[in-house]
């Protein structure tokens, strides 16, 4: 701790004297270098090369500022730290455009780009195109070359779409057409007529939307070009749809459709069966509506499962690549070893002063050995990571989406603490026949397995639910049990599997404010008026049980009431040691806890949930997986 402080101190000096003492602030940044580097910490390794970069490079050393730069890009990699890397190439193409190396200067910003357009960071990716677009209007200047510059401004017109800012959106966008025209690019103003006409879409102006979306298409079939065309007539079919015109809608619907299937385009298929189940219901057609809205749910399912599948394929094969690698050089270090020992015993016989020499030399080699093998454990324990957090987008997008979220309980809050990087809690959201659906689950263990039991239960849950015309929360749940029992291959008195999950239900008629639970464990509590409501739930699992158990799981029925608060909730909350005495936190105080932040608004809840937790745990370790959903109707 000394060391790290010592770090920060000298980092705070070398920034205080960058301007007026030039020479004292590049000293101050490399003591800190000399002092990370015993570290083994990348973070600190990476703020002190980025700090002594920053140093020479406001000083106009550039060669010195780029070897600090590269190095603070390196410990950024190493350490998985996204922020520094997109920081580090920023400041490489800074650099770099300085000295007139245009050509390296673009390919660091457009890297800068990739990374914060994948953290989402819409601002700072804006900041690196327009650095880009500075150097390519001096290329076009200087070589008569456009093309940067079209990319660029597209790039632009890409980012205000994301952002909601429709307007800039067009104006970068009708910029990129006119290059497009002047250049006779004809495959290219197809294009932005068809980025225009999606812009106009979103603004609801089916008219201007129309004219581009029909100029693009009527292009496009004279160039026989094929991209966006599926994705053109759709847009076309539910402008049709809207206006009323259902002929038109059909026509183009079904063209988008079988050109679609035609080409492969799994996405495009998948909206198609959505907006012709759209189409099908304005014309009252329910039973081909649900045809085809049962074809989208089915699509969109396998395209998750796919994409989950292929997380797993690539979690093996890396996991038996570094098993393989590892053993290789266990068996390299072993092979040397053996050599080594060799040597020793041949000059052990030629005197003493050559044999603590030769000792001497043994010893360092070991060292440097340990350290090189530490390091490469230290790499290895980065992609392991690396993947775990590929596997938590996956299972983020597998949950229900905020937007989803807001339109069917637009007044609510989870608040969701994972034990470690993925979760075993989830909670799970859908709408049917006017009811909304709604799950929390505690599947068996977390982490890693946890996580995988819980893309099980949201895939069951949705084909169960999709399949059943009647909602009814005890046979949902008894359909689960029998789901996750075969596919784990469970059988009452054999040892062997009994992972499962604990999980409560309830099915709100939107119209009524009728509720119907049903629980494995976990029950519900609903707070009216400073009163407290508990629906409890059938003491038995989703899964095997310890003792066979034919009973199925029981109806609750509760009248809900306007301004009630529901609550659904795991038990890592309620179990979580802390305190004084580091006891549970329990359910009694729990209870009192929801009664006391049940008139708060949506975030201050999760706020106060989140600061109860932090306080009561201390520096415990958490123990298991916590998930906490409130809903105000």
């Amino acid at each position: 701790s000394e060391a790290r402080q010592k770090i920060k101190d000298l980092l705070d000096l070398s920034e205080q004297n960058r301007n007026k003492y030039p020479g004292k602030s590049i000293a101050y940044a490399e003591s800190a270098i000399s002092i990370a580097q015993n570290l083994n910490d990348y973070e600190l390794q990476y703020q002190t090369e980025f700090s002594a970069g920053f140093a020479q490079y406001s000083q106009n050393n550039f060669e010195k500022a780029i070897f600090h730069f590269n190095k603070s890009l390196e410990y950024s990699r190493l350490g998985n730290i996204k922020e520094g890397e997109a920081a580090s190439l920023n400041r490489l193409g800074n650099t770099l455009q300085l000295m007139g190396k245009y050509q390296e200067a673009l390919i660091n910003y457009e890297q800068a780009l990739y990374i914060n357009r994948e953290l989402d960071n819409t601002i700072e990716a804006l900041s690196y195109v327009n650095k880009s677009l500075d150097i390519y209007q001096k290329i076009a200047f200087e070589q008569g070359i456009n093309t940067g510059v079209t990319l660029c401004l597209k790039e632009i017109g890409d980012i205000y779409f994301e952002q909601g800012d429709l307007e800039k959106a067009i104006e970068f966008s009708e910029q990129v057409l006119q290059i497009n025209k002047e250049s006779q690019n004809w495959q290219g103003y197809a294009n932005s007529l068809s980025t225009i006409g999606k812009i106009y879409f979103q603004l609801a102006d089916k008219k201007l939307s129309k004219k581009y979306f029909t100029k693009s298409l009527q292009l496009k079939d004279s160039l026989n070009d094929n991209t966006e065309k599926a994705s053109i007539l759709r847009h076309l079919g539910m402008i049709a749809l809207i206006e009323g015109n259902l002929p038109e809608a059909e026509s183009y619907l079904k063209k988008s459709l079988d050109f679609a299937q035609k080409q492969n385009l799994k996405n495009d298929i998948k909206e198609s069966y959505l907006t012709i189940s759209e189409f099908y219901e304005k014309q009252n057609n329910l039973n081909k509506a649900l045809f085809y809205y049962k074809s989208y749910i089915s699509l969109k399912d396998n395209l998750n499962n796919q994409k989950i599948n292929e997380l797993e394929l690539q979690y093996e094969f890396d996991k038996k690549q570094r098993q393989i690698e590892f053993e290789q050089k266990q068996k390299e270090v072993e092979q040397k070893a053996r050599l080594q020992r060799q040597k020793i015993f041949i000059w052990v016989f030629v005197s003493g002063f050559i044999f603590m020499m030769m000792f001497a030399v043994i010893i360092f080699k070991n060292l440097q050995r340990k350290k090189q093998t530490n390091k490469i454990l230290t790499q290895q324990n980065t992609i392991i990571t690396d993947s775990i957090e590929y596997a938590k987008r996956i299972q983020t997008a597998l949950m229900p989406q905020e937007k989803f979220m807001q339109q069917l309980i637009p007044n609510h809050f989870v608040f969701m603490k994972p034990k470690n990087i993925v979760s075993g809690d989830f909670y799970w959201l859908s709408e049917k026949n006017d009811k909304i659906i709604i799950a929390v689950s505690d599947c068996t263990g977390h982490g890693v397995p946890g996580a995988f039991m819980s893309m099980l239960g949201v895939a069951f849950l949705n084909e169960i639910v999709n399949k059943n015309e009647l909602l009814d929360a005890g046979k949902i749940l008894n359909q689960l049990r029998k789901n996750i029992i075969l596919s784990l291959h469970q059988e009452y008195g054999v040892m062997g599997s009994k992972d499962g999950m604990d999980i409560s239900l309830c099915i709100i008629d939107r119209k009524t404010f009728h509720l119907q639970y049903a629980g494995a464990y976990n029950p519900v509590f609903i707070i009216r008026n400073g009163a407290i409501f508990e629906l409890k739930p059938d003491k038995m699992p989703i899964g095997i049980h310890a003792v066979k158990v034919d009973k199925e799981f029981s109806n609750k029925e509760f009248q809900l009431n306007q301004n009630d608060m529901l609550y659904l909730f795991t038990d890592g909350y309620i179990d979580q040691f802390g305190g004084n005495e580091g006891l549970k936190f329990r359910q009694k105080p729990f209870r009192e806890l929801l009664l006391n932040i049940s008139d708060k608004p949506m975030i201050k809840q999760k706020e106060m949930l989140a600061n109860n937790m932090e306080k009561w745990q201390g520096d415990r370790p958490q123990l298991d997986d916590m998930m906490i959903m409130g809903i105000k109707f």
